[in-house]
């Protein structure tokens, strides 16, 4: 294989955030992360925000590494930058979708205007047919996710027993999506506001103060259950408020407070998963692809309150993003 072709360029751009990774020989030799993504372009009317900025890093990158445009074979996207906030929209496919499908399933744009070369773009996945209007009143079943199927895919690279049988993937974000496979496959999914939703309270609300403070923080498995067991009893909204009382009135720690707010948050994905399998039948493995706090989050909801659910680990050989591992696995 030629010089020429020994380079790939990969972004993985969120809602919030976009990562660009520059690989040589199936191995992450450069990259760069900014708070820049799709809700930029959202704001701002500006699609061709997001596209300078991928441009600023590519350069960046290319610059670091002592390299030229040439130099790159080919360039790969996922995530929001395929939504109508990107650079170019690509509809979602509609479940199911195997890995293959979705390397056969890659968009080609050519950007005339900064790249001036083909952009290879991963579509995400959608739980409804294509070119179907859906009903207001069946919009609950409908389900959507751009960026986290490339994360699939490569944690099945890495992991290739989740290539039989059935397992639910929690990938925790922005938008926490719960993925379910069949064999492999991606057969269903449920599509949660989470990330997001924790930046809004703790930045633009009073409850702020109640869970901010420096020092390590521990999961409390008993306040993730409490959490939950009040959203189920009184509903979201004084849930949350509870936290304040914790706050004022009771001695809870830093890390009892956090671990509240932890389970009034994720209880609803896991209601939400606990729907899309129902209760019948052997259990269901359950692997959270995030931080060790995120993992202990959903431990601790399963064990005391979705025993249906069995907490699996997963490994990371290369130790490279999840999303890096996904592009490499098509590539192959």
């Amino acid at each position: 294989m030629g010089c020429r072709q020994m380079y790939v360029m990969y972004y993985d751009c969120g809602t919030t955030n976009t990562r660009g990774y520059l690989l040589k020989n199936n191995h992450v030799v450069q990259q760069a992360a900014e708070q820049i993504g799709a809700k930029n372009s959202a704001l701002e009317k500006d699609n061709h925000r997001l596209l300078r900025e991928l441009f600023v890093i590519y350069e960046s990158l290319l610059k670091k590494e002592g390299i030229s445009d040439s130099n790159v074979q080919e360039i790969y996207l996922s995530g929001m930058i395929s939504s109508p906030s990107g650079i170019v929209e690509v509809e979602h496919l509609s479940t199911p979708v195997s890995r293959d499908r979705l390397k056969n399933s890659i968009v080609e744009y050519y950007d005339q205007k900064l790249f001036q070369r083909p952009l290879k773009i991963i579509p995400g996945i959608k739980t409804v047919r294509s070119g179907i209007k859906v009903p207001i009143c069946e919009t609950s079943s409908i389900n959507m996710m751009r960026g986290e199927e490339t994360e699939v895919f490569g944690i099945l690279h890495e992991n290739s027993e989740l290539n039989n049988g059935t397992c639910i993937l929690i990938l925790p974000g922005s938008h926490t999506q719960a993925v379910l496979l069949n064999d492999g496959i991606i057969t269903n999914i449920s599509s949660n506001i989470t990330g997001e939703l924790f930046q809004a309270i703790t930045k633009e609300t009073i409850l702020g103060s109640s869970v901010s403070g420096d020092g390590s923080w521990e999961i409390s498995a008993d306040m993730v259950c409490l959490g939950a067991k009040n959203t189920h009893l009184y509903g979201f909204n004084r849930a949350l408020y509870i936290l304040r009382v914790q706050d004022l009135f009771t001695g809870a720690s830093l890390n009892e407070r956090r671990s509240y707010l932890e389970g009034v948050l994720n209880v609803g994905v896991m209601d939400a998963v606990q729907k899309m399998v129902g209760n019948d039948g052997e259990k269901i493995r359950l692997i959270v692809a995030g931080h060790k706090i995120q993992e202990n989050i959903y431990t601790a909801l399963c064990q005391n309150l979705y025993p249906h659910f069995e907490i699996c680990n997963i490994k990371n050989q290369n130790d490279m993003p999840y999303s890096v591992n996904g592009v490499l696995a098509m590539l192959k």
